[in-house]
């Protein structure tokens, strides 16, 4: 999505200077974007999650040890990944997160999928 929003700006008739600082502007959210979601390093970055027997979800983001309650208000289950859209706490943004099948073990993966298979049946 950003490379072609750069793509797009390239061609648009834009003086150079709203054309730079549009560019800017894109590369530094291309930034954000691979920092939260590819390398997970940022402090926004979920670095762990829990469901327990009741289904009561709890995560932990990166460089922190306190554990968050949340609530999954949108879910995708696929053999390959997890898309979860989650609620946390006070939080005015919902926290999206990819879960790949290659990224945790692979019983560990499959008891989610089927947790989360589960719930969708419920609701």
């Amino acid at each position: 999505m950003h490379l072609g929003g750069i793509l797009i700006i390239a061609v648009l008739p834009l003086s150079w200077p709203v054309r730079i600082g549009i560019w800017l502007l894109l590369g530094m959210s291309l930034y954000r974007s691979l920092r939260l979601h590819a390398r997970r390093n940022s402090p926004k970055a979920v670095a762990a999650l829990e469901m327990d027997s009741e289904g009561v979800v709890a995560l932990r983001f990166a460089g922190s040890e306190v554990w968050q309650d949340a609530r999954i208000k949108t879910w995708f289950v696929h053999p390959w990944l997890t898309l979860l859209t989650l609620r946390v706490g006070a939080r005015k943004t919902p926290v999206s997160l990819v879960i790949a099948a290659d990224a945790v073990e692979a019983e560990a993966f499959r008891r989610w999928r089927v947790r989360l298979n589960l719930r969708m049946a419920a609701a």
